[in-house]
């Protein structure tokens, strides 16, 4: 082979080798251009999302604030009672003050001043105290009369319910008796002790049962 020849191959050669060389430098730039913007729409993507995730939260919250809020609401001056909701039950404390300028009271009130008020169909579960040593008693009244205006307590009315009667003698001395009065129907009632001359000397309060969203008192 003459040198001439020799020399044109060994130039065809490193013109291979060079665009061997160019082609692959030209992926290696390439590839990375591709892979950045991928990564940036999936981060886009997931940020978007989560977005909307806490606007979710945000509403939900509202609205259930928003749902507690009406179910506290109760009016001026009313004591919200112990209450069981799931069973329907208002638990009531009531007692004798021997404080009170009329021994014949329950906490302190006399002649309908306190006011109970518990939705319908709800049970009461009752206990009274009595630490004086007069004895008393606790009745619920479905009453025909506005005011308990005679000596016998059933002569006013319809006994429902009744808890240390005890033959007319009461529970005293600072003992207590309770008892529960189960789905009391709408309407009005008195809670009135059964002693004879005692709840038409004051000793009684008024009770509603109605369309109330929590039970209540008011004195």
């Amino acid at each position: 082979m003459k040198i001439w020849q020799i020399g044109l191959v060994i130039i065809i050669i490193a013109l291979i080798g060079i665009s061997v060389f160019l082609i692959a430098q030209r992926h290696t730039t390439t590839q990375p251009t591709v892979t950045p913007t991928n990564v940036s729409v999936k981060t886009n993507n997931t940020t978007k999302v989560s977005t909307n995730t806490s606007e979710s939260e945000n509403v939900t919250s509202n609205v259930t604030n928003t749902s507690t809020n009406q179910t506290k609401q109760l009016p001026p001056g009313a004591v919200k009672l112990n209450y069981n909701a799931q069973n329907h039950t208002v638990f009531i404390y009531l007692y004798a003050s021997p404080t009170a300028s009329n021994p014949l009271n329950y906490n302190g009130t006399t002649n309908g001043q306190m006011k109970i008020y518990i939705p319908a169909n709800w049970s009461i579960f009752f206990t009274f105290y009595n630490p004086e040593p007069t004895g008393h008693a606790l009745a619920v009244v479905q009453n025909n009369t506005p005011i308990p205006n005679q000596l016998i307590l059933s002569q006013d009315g319809k006994i429902i319910f009744e808890i240390g009667y005890n033959d007319g003698n009461g529970i005293s001395g600072g003992t207590s008796v309770s008892g529960l009065l189960k789905d009391l129907p709408q309407g009005y009632y008195w809670i009135a002790c059964p002693i004879p001359g005692h709840a038409e000397s004051g000793m009684w309060i008024d009770l509603y049962s109605g369309n109330y969203t929590v039970p209540y008192e008011m004195n």
